[in-house]
């Protein structure tokens, strides 16, 4: 049993630091396409493109918001908050979504919103996220919640 929770524990750390250098590169992505390419995040917002604006106010306070999001959520990895393994594998298995809705973009049977370039990396970190959704369940199945241990129910007395 003890050598069990050991190895879980290890298990854990890598998962932490796996997510942890995912959100980091996330950011890093984020970042970068801000710089290179400003116009792709006037088109999530729905925003008139200017040539004289280049990195309008909107899409400026857009990428502060996304980067303070996921400062929290390498926060909640890192103290191992219940309710955010959840919300990552749930949301780490439906980005399995983009990968068909981006080849078909590319196959030209969806219109293509943004650059080819973009949504190669965007599949690419989908399939990354999935991976990571399944490690995810894996662990869970075995050694529960973060690695905490399974949760099991007191007998009944009476």
């Amino acid at each position: 049993m003890m050598a069990k929770n050991v190895q879980g524990q290890v298990i854990a750390r890598r998962l932490e630091r796996t997510l942890l250098a995912f959100f980091l590169l996330t950011t890093l992505f984020a970042i970068v396409v801000y710089v290179v390419a400003p116009s792709i995040y006037s088109n999530i917002l729905l925003l008139g493109t200017s040539p004289t604006d280049r990195h309008p106010f909107a899409t400026t306070l857009f990428l502060l918001a996304l980067i303070v999001f996921l400062i929290v959520l390498m926060v909640g990895v890192r103290r191992r908050w219940r309710w955010l393994f959840w919300l990552l594998l749930i949301a780490f298995g439906a980005m399995i979504l983009d990968i068909p809705v981006t080849i078909l973009q590319l196959a030209g049977a969806l219109p293509a919103l943004f650059p080819v370039w973009y949504n190669l990396c965007r599949m690419g970190v989908s399939l990354l996220a999935v991976l990571i959704a399944i490690w995810m369940f894996l662990i869970y199945r075995h050694y529960g919640i973060w690695t905490l241990g399974k949760q099991t129910k007191p007998p009944l007395q009476g």
